[in-house]
């Protein structure tokens, strides 16, 4: 786990601003917070978050979008792409298989994620939802369970693109990209 988001100058000033906000409270309407337990309570409710989707709040990753919308457009083979609390659009129809099978992760907890597929390539769709809804290129909707989808060509190929989608309190979509 990381903990470099301590040392910045991000976390400092919601600190120094929280304890304003404190010091005025107390002093103009005669209101004691305790700041001090208030603060080590959001530090502890952030690793909670930070350990339950492997991510932070502030993460760059170009593989993940959190708290936030982002359009990813994959070229190069990557095992793993998440959503969490936000919007992305996960473009996979530009992967090509060469000489192996593909296998390809995308996870959506608390968001909205659309994925778009090529047809042309054999592909074969794992998808898991709780409490959310997987929309898939057939028309098939899983709300809670699992469901695998496979393109009208997958039977016949040797090599595929095989994606496991799980999706938990939100929605995924997935669109064949004309």
């Amino acid at each position: 786990m990381r903990m470099g988001f301590i040392f910045t100058s991000a976390f400092w000033g919601v600190v120094l601003i929280l304890i304003g906000l404190g010091v005025i409270i107390n002093v103009v309407f005669g209101i004691k917070i305790p700041i001090f337990r208030t603060i080590f309570a959001l530090f502890l409710i952030y690793l909670g978050i930070q350990m339950l989707t492997g991510l932070s709040f502030w993460n760059k990753s170009k593989k993940s979008t959190v708290f936030g919308e982002k359009t990813i457009e994959v070229i190069t083979i990557s095992d793993k792409y998440d959503v969490v609390f936000g919007k992305g659009k996960i473009d996979l129809s530009g992967i090509e298989l060469k000489d192996q099978n593909v296998r390809v992760d995308v996870n959506t907890v608390f968001g909205k994620s659309v994925i778009k597929i090529n047809p042309a390539l054999p592909t074969k769709i794992i998808a898991n939802s709780a409490f959310g809804g997987a929309h898939l290129p057939d028309g098939s909707v899983v709300a809670f369970g699992q469901y695998t989808y496979k393109t009208e060509n997958y039977k016949s190929a040797e090599k595929h693109l095989l994606i496991h989608a799980s999706v938990m309190f939100g929605g995924m979509e997935f669109a064949e990209k004309q």
